[in-house]
């Protein structure tokens, strides 16, 4: 592990450019993975964790917004940072909106020590902080376009949790169905060099000798084989790459969830899978949010139910993102299978080979939708195949 923290002190005595973002990352383990589900199983342990840190707490979030989940996160965010814990922040503009709405929450995060870093992916100049901090505003060339999707959450260098769900309430009281995962060990060193090069670039400071505790040795080397996959805008996509590997060589079974598939390549891998005899799941919402990519998908329907695949409705806003492959490999994070996540996004997946985190996932998650979802069905109305059709034809810029 000793190669991470000599990237992350390269990063710390660099200017960080966009392209130092495509972070590769070979298999490594971890000491525990675990799926939590619904933001009432999930979002407490998360906060115990990081009411437990001691040396830092590093937060990456889309949608970190005030609230009643919200009040809770700032509440145990701000007592660490007064007990002088470094505590680092760093939210989406476009999910956060901390100049604006959020503004007064987040001028409590600031004036109580955290330190924030704002993603700025449609304003041509833009400061990194905050405005209310009157940081100076500076070109963004490097940041437009590129919205920051990642919700992950690192504690003290040893605890890592990623996974789907904002920091806000329609998380926390059911509206959405999310998960997370919960990781110990040595990966967790991967996920910290994500947010060290991801801080760094929005111009945050770390000194050098925070290193050695960013970067803990782990004592044990761990026995379950784990990976950080990283997309940053670019070239180098990894969770788009382990997304269709994964479709493309399950043999048994497949479980697919995930909110918004629209993807023509990743639907052909899915129903080439049921054609060749792999028992397919795909969970989605019945009510997706996004009304015009839920249009979208169900033009592909016909040809999925005609392949085997299992479509499953879950009756709220299904919001996870996870793929089950041969009750082996569980893949899970943010990454949508839509093109803005697929190729445009920052999304952070991990991929964890594990048996009994996939039956985890099977006894947590999968088994408990499919008993409360409905089947997937045909478009039928003429109007709505129409309108779908139209939708699909144009997912790519959805």
């Amino acid at each position: 592990m000793d190669a991470l923290p000599d990237r992350a002190r390269q990063l710390l005595r660099q200017d960080v450019r966009l392209r130092d973002l495509a972070l590769r990352f070979e298999e490594t383990t971890a000491d525990t993975a675990e799926v939590h589900v619904e933001g009432r199983n999930f979002y407490p342990p998360m906060l115990a964790d990081i009411r437990s840190a001691s040396s830092s707490v590093h937060v990456n979030q889309f949608g970190f917004r005030p609230g009643s989940i919200g009040e809770a996160f700032a509440e145990v965010l701000l007592a660490k940072a007064a007990e002088g814990v470094p505590v680092r922040l760093v939210v989406d503009r476009q999910g956060s909106d901390p100049d604006r709405k959020s503004q007064a929450f987040y001028d409590r995060l600031l004036a109580g020590g955290i330190d924030v870093r704002v993603v700025r992916a449609v304003q041509l100049r833009a400061p990194v902080r905050p405005v209310s901090t009157g940081a100076a505003a500076r070109w963004n060339l490097d940041r437009l376009g590129n919205i920051d999707h990642r919700k992950l959450v690192v504690v003290d260098g040893r605890i890592g949790w990623v996974g789907g769900a904002g920091v806000e309430d329609h998380f926390e009281d059911g509206r959405f169905h999310d998960l997370f995962l919960r990781l110990t060990g040595p990966v967790v060193s991967q996920l910290q060099l994500v947010f060290v090069a991801t801080f760094r670039w929005l111009d945050g400071s770390i000194p050098d000798d925070a290193l050695d505790v960013l970067f803990p040795e782990h004592e044990e080397p761990g026995s379950i084989p784990a990976r950080v996959l990283h997309n940053a805008p670019g070239k180098y996509r990894p969770i788009t790459t382990a997304i269709a590997e994964l479709l493309e060589t399950s043999r048994e079974s497949l479980d697919v969830v995930n909110p918004y598939v629209t993807d023509r390549g990743m639907i052909r891998r899915i129903r080439d899978a049921a054609r060749r005899g792999v028992r397919v799941r795909l969970f989605v919402p019945k009510d997706a949010n996004n009304w015009a990519c839920a249009a979208a998908q169900r033009h592909h329907h016909a040809e999925l139910l005609g392949a085997g695949v299992r479509i499953l409705e879950y009756p709220t806003m299904l919001h996870a993102k996870a793929f089950v492959r041969d009750g082996t490999d569980v893949l899970a994070g943010t990454c949508n299978l839509e093109a803005w996540s697929l190729k445009r996004f920052f999304e952070i997946d991990v991929l964890v080979r594990s048996t009994e985190l996939a039956a985890q996932f099977e006894e947590r998650f999968s088994a408990p939708a499919e008993v409360v979802s409905t089947p997937g069905s045909v478009l039928t109305d003429r109007r709505e195949r129409i309108r779908s059709a139209a939708f699909a034809a144009i997912s790519p810029l959805l």
